[in-house]
């Protein structure tokens, strides 16, 4: 039984050892880096930027929550940081096309195809749903099987969602350390792709997937305050709506979608 007991307490401290140089040591080694050296890598500066955004985003939120006596500046700052990410994956795909357009004129038109392109697809396309990860789930536009979910009040939908948002955030809570270390061994090595002759550096993609885990771990806070204060009572305000769509919500009506399709009966 003690050994038993030793053998949990010894997982109990590794697992607190990973998170803290996961979430504190290593990061902090990029703000001493560009400290150094401001202008050592740009890359490094974006990583610092977007931890920095996150301190920034959570330091307001909480500030603003404690002024206003409401959770709501909270919910609203973190949102507003991961639609930010949202839109600019928005953008990646812009970036994506013309590449993709530069590569079939080079290749076709004038005999001359790229080494690049094979590589850039792949990283633009992987950027895109990284960044919208977090912001889908703020629209709530994750697929979910519903059938019974869409019938429960308010409350029931709240403790459905909470109870899968708590068993969800100790997950993320691991993965997002993971990536991180995953990211971070590239870092060390200087890693690079391996897939083509141009053979670029890979871990500036990899830190792709760590804002991905950052935002979606940040959302789902949001979800579960969200979900609390939905059974406290409180009134939630619904994240801002998609360009062109009316609402958030999946049940109502659409105006992209014809009324004639609407009206058909399910």
């Amino acid at each position: 039984m003690l050994e038993m007991g030793g053998k949990f307490f010894t997982f109990v401290g590794d697992i607190t050892r990973f998170f803290s140089r996961s979430f504190f040591e290593e990061p902090a080694f990029f703000f001493s880096r560009v400290i150094d050296a401001p202008t050592s890598s740009f890359y490094e500066i974006l990583f610092v930027l977007f931890l920095t955004g996150v301190v920034v985003t959570l330091a307001w939120g909480v500030i603003s929550a404690m002024i206003q006596v409401s959770f709501n500046p909270l919910i609203q700052s973190i949102e507003s940081y991961v639609r930010f990410f949202g839109k600019l994956g928005a953008w990646v795909i812009v970036i994506l096309i013309i590449s993709m357009v530069y590569e079939v004129i080079a290749r076709y038109l004038f005999e001359a195809p790229t080494q690049w392109a094979f590589e850039v697809a792949y990283m633009l396309m992987g950027t895109v749903f990284m960044f919208g990860i977090a912001y889908c789930l703020q629209m709530r536009r994750h697929i979910r099987v519903d059938f019974l979910f869409a019938q429960a009040n308010e409350k029931t939908k709240a403790v459905i969602d909470l109870v899968g948002y708590v068993v969800l955030v100790p997950m993320l809570l691991w993965l997002t350390a993971g990536v991180w270390d995953y990211f971070f061994q590239a870092y060390r090595v200087n890693e690079t792709s391996g897939e083509s002759a141009w053979n670029p550096i890979i871990w500036p993609f990899k830190f792709t997937f760590v804002i991905a885990f950052v935002l979606l771990l940040l959302q789902v806070i949001v979800e579960v305050l969200k979900n609390i204060l939905t059974l406290l009572g409180y009134k939630v305000p619904d994240p801002l709506p998609v360009e062109g769509l009316n609402s958030t919500n999946p049940n109502e009506s659409n105006p992209l979608i014809p009324e004639e399709i609407l009206r058909e009966p399910r």
